[in-house]
């Protein structure tokens, strides 16, 4: 463990911070020419995650000892983004009322946790947790309306598959490692670090997989 976390997971870091970038400027050159609604919002969430590791760096740059508040920032504006995508995706009225209510339920939560459970100097778990959740209901569920719609016959060519795809990747994946993460910080920062190495590697993934999806929704 002592070699990973002095020789790799530096540059796992880095690579991680850098991974929204990319399709960050994929997006920049199609976003001209695309004008639907989940394409900008998924370059909005593809910003959203410019920004945030944008911030995270700075704080750390100007010394700030604790940047763990930005997490309930990223969850709130995250989670609000991607559900909409999936409010545009679902065309049953009771679905798009579950969205909005998962949003407006997720906000208490967020703000429950972050001055009640957790506070703004831990990791955000709880509502993490639960955003993750609700995410990964809903790219169930649209797992469920594609399997039950004939007319799609290439699955590789619905964004909205793939983007379900990546999001039950990586939000099934990292929920344990948030779960953990607190727990972990008490034991020692090593342990910590394996937590977000984890989240790393998930992350890079996740923001790759957006490249195609971005494409697929311009094409």
């Amino acid at each position: 463990m002592e070699f990973f976390l002095a020789h790799i997971y530096p540059s796992l870091k880095w690579v991680a911070v850098l991974s929204p970038l990319l399709p960050f400027v994929i997006g920049l050159g199609l976003i001209k020419r695309r004008k639907d609604t989940r394409f900008v919002l998924l370059f909005l969430f593809i910003t959203i995650g410019v920004l945030t590791e944008a911030a995270s760096r700075i704080t750390v740059m100007i010394g700030t000892t604790n940047n763990l508040w930005l997490a309930p920032l990223y969850t709130l504006f995250g989670f609000s983004v991607l559900a909409g995508i999936f409010y545009y995706s679902f065309d049953t009225t009771p679905l798009k009322r579950s969205i909005i209510v998962g949003v407006v339920g997720l906000c208490i939560l967020i703000y429950y946790d972050a001055f009640i459970i957790d506070g703004l100097t831990r990791m955000n778990s709880v509502s993490r947790i639960a955003a993750n959740a609700m995410l990964i209901i809903m790219a169930i569920t649209y797992f469920y309306k594609v399997a039950n719609n004939a007319k799609i016959i290439y699955l590789d060519r619905d964004p909205m598959f793939l983007l379900s795809c990546a999001i039950l990747i990586y939000y099934a994946g990292t929920s344990m490692s948030y779960a953990i993460f607190n727990e972990a910080l008490a034991i020692s920062n090593d342990a910590a670090r394996i937590c977000v190495a984890i989240n790393m590697v998930l992350v890079i993934l996740f923001y790759a997989s957006h490249v195609f999806i971005l494409r697929r929704m311009a094409a």
